[in-house]
């Protein structure tokens, strides 16, 4: 699977509905998720990732900008994480830098918290490539629940070949 990216992705609206389809987990009640405990989690998204802390998981890896559903601001988070690194993504895309970043924190030990200005909705799809096998990926699905995925071949050629497709490749 690729794992560089050489320049920003813009992802029209019409690919952003691919990349949101609904899941095939949905975690509807918070509690559900202690089950991921024993697994490498990675979490997209402020509010996923403070429950997961709630119920004492710390991911491998957290992608958040500060803000849920593009209102509100949350408040910082607890310091749970061995390193913190700072990216610029715009609202949209996926950008170099987050790309690169993903795939530094996933390929160093121990657990890494990205703090993205801009947004990181989309941070899921670089998560999905570069991520082990085994590995789950979750994020927010707004009033619905939390998205769960299970990385393994199907799922990354899937998320790969929409990622091609987009960039004309």
């Amino acid at each position: 699977m690729q794992s560089k990216l050489d320049k920003d992705v813009v992802v029209p609206s019409e690919f952003r509905k691919i990349f949101s389809r609904m899941p095939e987990v949905l975690v509807t009640k918070e509690s559900q998720i202690e089950f991921l405990s024993s697994k490498i989690l990675i979490t997209v998204g402020d509010v996923v990732t403070a429950t997961a802390l709630r119920y004492k998981i710390i991911p491998k890896l957290s992608i958040i900008d500060f803000k849920t559903k593009r209102d509100e601001v949350l408040p910082s988070l607890p310091e749970k994480w061995d390193r913190k690194l700072k990216v610029k993504n715009a609202p949209g895309s996926i950008s170099v830098e987050l790309w690169t970043t993903i795939d530094f924190a996933l390929k160093s030990k121990g657990n890494t918290l990205i703090e993205v200005d801009g947004e990181e909705d989309l941070a899921s799809i670089p998560a999905i490539l570069m991520a082990p096998d085994g590995a789950i990926v979750i994020y927010g699905v707004p009033d619905k629940g939390i998205a769960v995925y299970e990385i393994g071949d199907n799922l990354r050629q899937l998320v790969s070949h929409e990622i091609e497709r987009l960039r004309g490749i």
